[in-house]
């Protein structure tokens, strides 16, 4: 008889981080196929994974801490990757690496749909205030400032450098989101165009 429950066989001794990786994974799985924060369950993930619940509990406190973990190890992906892109095409001129950028976050959305849902695709359970600049997001935020910036050297003082970062990022994420959402195959050069477009008017003074 059996529960439908698929036991993991155990690790050894040294391989606790093989099975923490195994926990994360499952947690995005899960997260990324119901789309709501609030639905997760550690059980879930442990019936996922082929483990028992209180096992998670070696490796992650609570729920609380997994889901921050996964969404803070996304977010760093996302960030190192946008901002390798602008370090790549700055050889151009700060509107080339903020080109290079915008055009690699279409990329990423793209080839890697269910991260991108996991950053900005989920129902998220809201967080007390005083936890708000502390959040991963703000470092998106900030790789986005940093390449706007570049690009209007003495235009504004800093606030009008966020807006102009703000408009662009939630415009693109905008065309992004659509084009996930379609049941048509992207045209990756359209998208594309689309991003230069956004680009060129964000930064249209």
């Amino acid at each position: 008889m059996t529960d439908g429950f698929k036991r993991r066989t155990p690790s050894r001794w040294g391989e606790g981080g093989v099975l923490r990786e195994e926990i994360l994974a499952a947690a995005a799985r899960l997260l990324a196929e119901s789309g709501r924060e609030g639905d997760l369950s550690l059980r879930a993930v442990a019936r996922e994974v082929g483990i028992s619940a209180p096992s998670i509990y070696l490796h992650f406190e609570d729920r609380a801490e997994l889901v921050s973990t996964l969404t803070r190890r996304a977010y760093e992906r996302l960030v190192g990757d946008l901002r390798a892109a602008r370090e790549r095409g700055a050889v151009d001129g700060p509107r080339a690496g903020l080109r290079a950028m915008t055009r690699r976050y279409c990329a990423l959305a793209l080839d890697n749909p269910r991260l991108y849902r996991l950053m900005f695709g989920i129902e998220r359970i809201e967080v007390p205030r005083e936890e708000l600049a502390s959040h991963p997001l703000w470092w998106v935020a900030e790789a986005w400032h940093d390449a706007v910036a570049a690009c209007r050297p003495g235009a504004a003082e800093e606030p009008g450098d966020r807006r102009v970062a703000k408009l662009l990022w939630f415009s693109l994420h905008g065309v992004v989101a659509m084009a996930l959402s379609t049941p048509f195959q992207v045209e990756r050069q359209a998208l594309e165009e689309m991003a230069d477009d956004l680009l060129d008017l964000a930064l249209t003074r």
